[in-house]
């Protein structure tokens, strides 16, 4: 999904990918004792504070922490009564839930917080690893509906109470071509696949299950191809299953990340390849990519919206439950959202953190590398929300079956 990289205190690169809308999910059991202790089928955890300082554990399957992690490290400075430290995990999207599976197995559950987008939290939800934390904690935590709008709110709703909304985005997707190879990019799907087939082996995206461009580009192009319905991709998408087969007769691999991707792209192994808004910015921001990159959109096309979420694995202690609900109302809080604003986000979760709050630095960076003549336009169009959980695990196994496993077949 999402890996990110961050340069100086408020850049990162955010692979994105939520959306909007409700999804229905299962109930999952909140109450849970202590790590290791016998779980109860009815009683809800209660939050205690820590009578001394304590330790939790994050493990980050977005690159969520390449934007959050000074928040985090500066919660720990500011209370020194509740926590003593944190400890750092990353890992790809797809094996996060295999790892907070296996501590639950164990009977041991390191993890006090996990980090992803809807991909992880489908993968989540799906083995029931997750402690239901809204509406059950609502007065633990920052009101919500202080610091989100409509967009958020659908958002927050498409975790079903089991995450909250950390990261906030319209981020694609969009199309990055190198200006001197490509003078005029495709404006239609149909043109895409046009000039794939003219240059072979120059175009790609990532496996969608760990790739934020990747996930976004399958999820709009059934809206560019008028599919039947575009958020069932098991029996609403046969066009785009159709057009994604044929395309992958002119792909010769599809990278395992988009951190591959782009820099396949970078090093003018690709010439053209779908991309969001965190990574157009970070990569030309960084140098990844040339500073003449250039972006475009198709015709009538929609973006869609893409967040990350808090979320906290059933088994952790009262103590622990009680310091995540106060990091998590931390990070959210406007002044710290502002903070990361940068050549990464144009956006935050909180509604209230607006560039004009940002620092003189940040200003200067996204005048200089956000597109500002390009992007405000492209988010005042139609925006959609990412398939709900269940059936994004649906698209990323279909994908693989009947795209990923036939590359340049």
């Amino acid at each position: 999904m999402i890996l990110a990289r961050r340069s100086g205190p408020h850049h990162g690169i955010i692979h994105l990918s939520v959306g909007a809308g409700l999804i229905v999910v299962a109930m999952l059991l909140a109450g849970c004792g202590a790590p290791g202790a016998a779980s109860s089928s009815t009683a809800q955890l209660v939050p205690v504070k820590p009578t001394k300082p304590i330790s939790i554990s994050v493990l980050d399957g977005a690159g969520d922490l390449t934007i959050n992690k000074p928040l985090f490290d500066q919660f720990v400075k500011d209370n020194p009564d509740l926590i003593s430290g944190i400890q750092y995990q990353a890992a790809a999207a797809p094996d996060v839930a295999g790892k907070v599976k296996a501590q639950e197995m164990a009977g041991q559950p390191d993890t006090s917080i996990v980090l992803g987008g809807p991909d992880v939290l489908g993968a989540a939800l799906a083995q029931k690893l997750l402690l239901q934390v809204l509406p059950e904690y609502k007065t633990n935590m920052i009101d919500l509906a202080e610091v989100q709008d409509a967009g958020r709110k659908q958002l927050q709703d498409f975790a079903g109470g089991f995450g909250v909304l950390v990261v906030y985005q319209t981020s694609g997707p969009f199309l990055a071509t190198h200006p001197k190879v490509v003078s005029t990019p495709p404006k239609t799907p149909e043109q895409l696949l046009e000039w794939a087939k003219a240059n072979p082996g120059k175009f790609t995206y990532a496996n969608p299950a760990n790739s934020g461009p990747g996930r976004s580009f399958m999820m709009a192009l059934p809206y560019l191809l008028g599919d039947k319905d575009p958020k069932d991709p098991q029996n609403g998408w046969d066009k785009t299953w159709a057009y994604l087969a044929e395309l992958g007769k002119y792909v010769t691999s599809y990278p395992a990340s988009s951190t591959i991707l782009n820099q396949q792209f970078g090093s003018g192994q690709l010439d053209i390849i779908p991309t969001i808004v965190s990574m157009d910015i970070q990569n030309r921001y960084t140098g990844s990519w040339a500073p003449d990159t250039a972006v475009s959109m198709f015709d009538n096309q929609p973006l869609v919206t893409d967040g990350h979420f808090f979320m906290v694995p059933k088994g952790v202690s009262a103590e622990t439950l009680y310091v995540d609900l106060k990091l998590v109302s931390y990070v959210l809080g406007t002044a710290q959202q502002v903070e990361t604003l940068g050549p990464v986000t144009l956006t935050a979760a909180n509604k209230n953190a607006t560039l004009d709050k940002g620092t003189a630095e940040q200003k200067a960076i996204v005048e200089k590398w956000g597109r500002p003549d390009f992007y405000p336009k492209a988010f005042a169009g139609k925006t959609v929300g990412p398939l709900d959980p269940p059936n994004m695990q649906k698209a990323f196994d279909l994908w693989q079956r009947n795209v990923g496993s036939k590359v340049g077949g």
